[in-house]
């Protein structure tokens, strides 16, 4: 009976800290570093910001490419790319385990979550 209560008790708790590793994101959710599954420090970006910033996406809205175009489709796969490399930089800069979408992060679990949208727009304008 007691090491039946203490396995129970070491359960609950192990499930608990567990639970409280994770946070939730909305179904569809871009994470750009890490997993939702075991973050700690979580943190977002603003998605249009960041795009606006890149000279791929100034390119595309400047000259009136098509984004479905063999053109868009290159320009947008570099611009994805040096997003990425911005974001993950800046991640493992600011100590965050998990980067995605602002709009995507449905439920923190009292974490602080920053937003690092300024910072990688400056990484990518360097």
């Amino acid at each position: 009976m007691r090491i039946t209560l203490i396995v129970g008790l070491f359960l609950s708790t192990l499930l608990s800290v567990t639970a409280s590793a994770q946070v939730t994101l909305k179904k569809g959710a871009v994470v750009y570093t890490g997993s939702a599954a075991n973050t700690t420090a979580p943190a977002t970006i603003n998605e249009k910001k960041v795009r606006a910033s890149t000279p791929e996406w100034q390119k595309i809205t400047d000259e009136g490419i098509d984004p479905q175009s063999a053109r868009g489709k290159q320009l947008i796969t570099r611009m994805n790319s040096r997003i990425s490399q911005a974001v993950e930089s800046i991640a493992d800069a600011e100590s965050k385990d998990m980067v995605t979408r602002r709009k995507d992060l449905k439920d923190d679990r009292g974490r602080t979550v920053i937003d690092l949208t300024s910072k990688v727009v400056a990484k990518i304008k360097e």
